[in-house]
């Protein structure tokens, strides 16, 4: 026998392979090819079936819009491509039409067979009291699968008053607001806020201090020639609301004059700087006398509750002035001794 092929039909042809059953049972011997012009049919007997393949992707989900009487009125829609996967059920035909962007496709007796199983029903419960006397009653409300058994009993007989409860904390009150905005702090009250309706806390409005340095923190001296001299300060921590300074002391200052009133000196507290705004003031005699002058609260400005004059802001640490400033050309002496101011924070 010659291994040589021996070619019959020298050209590209078009071959089929069909699947075909096995009725009997038994392998094929021989696999039937017909072939006719260029194209070649081969039948193969089938397989034993694979396993499932993988699941596609879900289907789209239909936009249901509910009953629509016929199909003049679904026409008169007219719906576009934007309106694609939606359906609505036609009443006098009993079917489904289904737009899917170009057209409708209607599904018959789409209404009437049993629908698939729904989920089970959540059910809770929940009791009423009802007047005295009455009937006991019991109802389910809401839709499934989340509904309520909701059931009555008449209501009882007042009861006796019981013993006293434990004392409660008054930020749970119903009249007092405590939260982020409102927040607790040491040494706060409540005050009554008239836009809330309820009470809130507060920094405490009592002044608070005192604040006070003596002799030890004032700085003196003899035969002064300047025109001002800062003698002392004092810093004021940081207050958690605004706050004006309340200034009281003594210092002793001599002006040195051959002649009564021919100079003089002021003794002045001042916030923040030498020439600050003025929250305190003693005024000296004009004499060769040493004398200890009180020095009192004193603005410059007039004052009302809601003005901001001399107001130092909340969280603002500050620092206040003595200042003697001379009235005149004569040189001044300061004495420490029995010197004094004492400070307090008024809530504003």
């Amino acid at each position: 026998m010659s291994d040589e092929q021996n070619i019959v039909y020298d050209d590209d042809i078009m071959i089929t392979m069909r699947g075909v059953s096995d009725s009997v049972g038994l392998p094929y011997t021989v696999n039937p090819m017909e072939l006719v012009d260029r194209q070649s049919l081969v039948e193969i007997r089938e397989g034993v079936p694979g396993p499932t393949g993988p699941d596609g992707d879900p289907a789209w989900p239909w936009l249901w819009q509910g009953d629509i009487a016929d199909t003049a009125a679904l026409f008169a829609l007219d719906p576009t491509t934007a309106d694609a996967r939606k359906a609505w059920r036609v009443v006098s035909e009993n079917r489904v039409y289904y737009w899917t962007g170009l057209e409708f496709i209607a599904f018959d007796e789409a209404f009437g067979a049993p629908g698939r199983k729904g989920a089970p029903t959540v059910l809770t419960g929940a009791g009423i009291a009802g007047p005295q006397g009455s009937d006991a009653s019991a109802t389910i409300i809401g839709t499934a699968p989340h509904q309520q058994l909701q059931i009555t009993f008449p209501r009882g007989q007042t009861g006796e008053i019981g013993p006293p409860g434990a004392a409660g904390r008054i930020q749970d009150a119903s009249d007092v607001q405590v939260d982020e905005s409102n927040p607790l702090g040491q040494d706060y009250v409540l005050a009554w806020d008239s836009t809330l309706g309820k009470f809130r806390p507060v920094p405490n409005p009592a002044p608070a201090g005192p604040w006070a340095i003596a002799g030890n923190q004032f700085t003196g001296g003899t035969n002064i020639a300047d025109t001002s001299r800062v003698v002392a300060t004092v810093t004021i921590p940081a207050q958690p609301v605004p706050w004006r300074p309340r200034v009281e002391g003594g210092l002793s200052v001599q002006t040195h004059v051959s002649t009564i009133g021919a100079a003089r000196c002021d003794i002045e507290v001042r916030i923040g700087e030498p020439d600050g705004v003025l929250v305190g003031y003693g005024y000296t005699l004009a004499a060769d006398n040493m004398i200890r002058t009180p020095i009192s609260p004193k603005f410059e400005y007039a004052l009302t509750p809601e003005s901001t004059l001399a107001v130092i802001p909340a969280n603002q640490t500050t620092t206040l002035y003595v200042v003697v400033r001379r009235i005149g050309t004569a040189n001044f002496s300061v004495v420490t001794n029995g010197a004094q101011l004492v400070v307090h924070a008024e809530t504003v």
